[in-house]
């Protein structure tokens, strides 16, 4: 009974840690899904700073768009994978609103690049790291200025280290728990 109770007591107390430390992200990387008035969508990730004030980095698809070919083709698809630098926050929006363009292509050194299709990107990070899409905003969400966002979401990618870390230390203390004391001859 008192190696059941001793399990027990450690398991609490590995439950009561785990629920008293906050959830910590390792990066701010979010999954980004976006539907637009044309039925186009764009799939990928998006890297945030630290405080969700801008973004540096992107790497999705943009389905019904075709690279080279401006607008809706309602087939094909183009990597959407660099932020346009020069834009800084495009969005022109006080407070803690943020927009830039996300573009596809390939950036020049001066900052321009050879591109044929873009989002604009403009979200709201009051309550970071929960973020709103912007659609009322001044660059809101759409591509090329003229495929609105019909509907989308943000959503933090899972951390797989702290799942892992935990996984392997409950383990460890069931081994601990389970094992049996050495007899001696």
């Amino acid at each position: 009974m008192l190696k059941y109770l001793k399990a027990l007591a450690i398991v609490a107390l590995a439950a009561g840690t785990v629920a008293a430390v906050p959830a910590a992200r390792a990066d701010n990387t979010d999954d980004v899904n976006l539907t637009f008035a044309s039925g186009a969508t764009f799939t990928g990730t998006v890297d945030f700073a630290n405080d969700s004030s801008s973004i540096t980095r992107v790497n999705g698809i943009l389905t019904g768009y075709e690279y080279g070919i401006s607008g809706y083709t309602g087939v094909g698809s183009d990597s959407i994978n660099w932020v346009w630098g020069l834009c800084g926050n495009c969005s022109g929006l006080s407070g803690d609103q943020f927009g830039n363009l996300l573009m596809d292509g390939i950036p020049f050194g001066d900052g321009f690049g050879d591109y044929s299709n873009f989002i604009a990107f403009t979200y709201d990070y009051t309550n970071a790291p929960s973020l709103v899409l912007d659609t009322a905003g001044n660059i809101g969400v759409d591509v090329d200025f003229q495929d609105f966002l019909v509907s989308g979401s943000v959503t933090p990618t899972p951390e797989p280290g702290p799942i892992l870390l935990l996984g392997s230390g409950l383990l460890g203390m069931a081994v601990l728990v389970r094992r049996k004391p050495l007899q001696h001859a």
